[in-house]
């Protein structure tokens, strides 16, 4: 969602015209899942995506009609029904898309607008600090064929950029972490409704080792989505020229304390691409030490079951040792580095929709 959001302050600081579809609720067979995004401009740019193909032309139909209309909307697309007689993509579920205008307009909402920007500047800021909030939309208007929002940004200690809209048992619920899913929800307060998207640091690829399928790891990580960290013992190799894109860069005098800088949490994965058998002994041995979603260390069968033997000795698990995916990546007998990332990545996307 971070590049989403990039895109909706940029277009907001540039006083520009468009619509947002967040998909609310999905039920059955459907291109892409509740919370996704897309900004449609009146020329029919688009940015983020819905699911594609015909169903996502249908909504970049739907934003074009209500950016002439200026409104906002709750629209419902059922796709074996709307999809009939189009490509051959039906996936027979539905969808529930909530569809907001933005439209500066100098005389009438000009602070509205800029109060629009510097909570879209916020939220992106903590999206790139991997930070948690609650993105906050109350409903203005009885009618789901024409309503405004009002938005506010949440963040876990109480602190709200935005205008303070909300009742305090509401408030007290985004404190005590009762909208605890990845989700957006409709939640109803007696009359008042009100759209709660949750504000999840996107997952994180730790690469340990910054060498060449570390570097072309961390290219690939970009594009699908991920942030990542790099970590490295060699400053020539683990620098931010050579990797623009990472959340953070970590040139350590050496690996054995290359747990002390970073914080390792369930959406984390952990790839270990190091230079040597030992760097990778030393850094698998701290990854057991936490709980990430996914260890993964690069290698022959050889080289890890000498690994696993040493830690064994010291005392490790035979069936934590079975958690590890290694040798690592899908088999697609990739053999240059770019290859061997791709496999790694397959791995990792494959690991991120089977939990």
């Amino acid at each position: 969602m971070e590049l989403v959001n990039q895109h909706i302050f940029d277009c907001l600081k540039n006083n520009l015209t468009f619509a947002v579809a967040t998909i609310l609720i999905n039920s059955g067979s459907t291109p892409r899942s509740s919370g996704s995004r897309m900004v449609v401009l009146k020329d029919r740019t688009i940015n983020g995506t819905v699911g594609g193909g015909l169903v996502e032309a249908l909504v970049i139909d739907a934003c074009i009609e209500q950016i002439d209309k200026n409104r906002c909307i709750i629209k419902h697309f059922t796709l074996n029904q709307d999809l009939k007689g189009g490509l051959d993509m039906v996936c027979g579920g539905a969808l529930s898309v909530l569809i907001e205008t933005f439209m500066p307009d100098p005389g009438k909402n000009r602070d509205t607008y800029s109060n629009l920007t510097t909570l879209f500047k916020a939220l992106v800021d903590i999206e790139k600090k991997g930070k948690k909030g609650f993105l906050v939309s109350k409903i203005d208007g009885f009618s789901k064929t024409e309503f405004s929002t009002q938005k506010c940004l949440v963040m876990p200690n109480g602190d709200i950029t935005g205008k303070n809209m909300l009742p305090k048992p509401l408030f007290d619920a985004l404190l005590d972490n009762t909208f605890s899913g990845q989700t957006p929800v409709i939640h109803n307060h007696h009359l008042e409704e009100f759209i709660i998207e949750p504000v999840m640091p996107k997952e994180c690829i730790y690469i340990f080792g910054a060498g060449h399928v570390g570097f072309q790891l961390a290219r690939i990580a970009h594009i699908t989505d991920f942030q990542t960290v790099i970590i490295d013992d060699r400053e020539e190799f683990a620098n931010r020229d050579r990797f623009p894109h990472a959340r953070h860069v970590h040139a350590l005098e050496s690996f054995n304390k290359a747990f002390d800088c970073i914080e390792v949490d369930s959406n984390s994965y952990i790839v270990i691409v190091t230079r040597g058998h030992l760097h990778d002994q030393t850094v698998l041995e701290g990854a057991l030490e936490t709980n990430p979603a996914y260890i993964g260390m690069i290698g022959s069968r050889n080289k890890r079951d000498k690994i696993y033997k040493n830690l064994l000795k010291n005392g490790v698990g035979k069936d934590t040792l079975d958690k590890i995916y290694s040798p690592i990546g899908i088999k697609i007998k990739a053999q240059t580095p770019g290859e061997i990332a791709v496999s790694i990545i397959g791995e990792i996307i494959k690991k991120r929709y089977s939990r």
